[in-house]
């Protein structure tokens, strides 16, 4: 039995208003949202930086030790990047050194620096006993976050982060 009166209405989808005013808000949520997650993405190539620059500490120490050969890290501060290099002959005592790999902070940010006035040595040698020479290393972004990496005479690394 039909109603005369009554008409039936089908909701399917949405309307034009209701559409543009979640789009709106979608837009002031991700405005909102970007520049933290910008602040995030920088500081995270500063972490990853100087957590590869300890690694690289960690791995080349233990080389040393298994090897009984020297090892040495010397920083290019000025050109923001660094060499790993092995001695040409084992025992404690170097004649010089190869050349295994060159590590630009640019591959990871291209904001990334040494910061001079931080950094205490520039170049770091690794001996067969696993003694190291003893420093910091400081990295810093165009925040002005710093990662100030102290390396002990034993070759432990400790990273510290100062994010802005």
């Amino acid at each position: 039995m039909k109603h005369p009166g009554k008409i039936k209405k089908f909701n399917r989808g949405f309307t034009l208003t209701e559409l543009i005013i979640v789009l709106s808000l979608l837009a002031i949520v991700g405005l909102i949202a970007f520049p933290s997650y910008q602040r995030m993405a920088v500081n995270g190539n500063l972490r990853t930086a100087a957590r590869q620059l300890a690694s690289d500490f960690f791995n080349l120490r233990q080389s040393s030790l298994t090897e009984n050969r020297m090892y040495r890290i010397p920083l290019d501060v000025a050109g923001n990047n660094y060499t790993l290099q092995q001695c040409n002959n084992t025992g404690s005592v170097c004649g010089g050194y190869t050349n295994i790999l060159a590590k630009n902070l640019a591959a990871v940010a291209g904001d990334i620096t040494f910061d001079a006035g931080g950094t205490t040595v520039v170049d770091f040698f690794l001996q067969p006993r696993g003694a190291v020479t003893a420093g910091t290393v400081v990295l810093q972004n165009s925040r002005g976050s710093t990662a100030t990496i102290n390396v002990n005479a034993t070759g432990r690394t400790h990273v510290q982060f100062n994010l802005q």
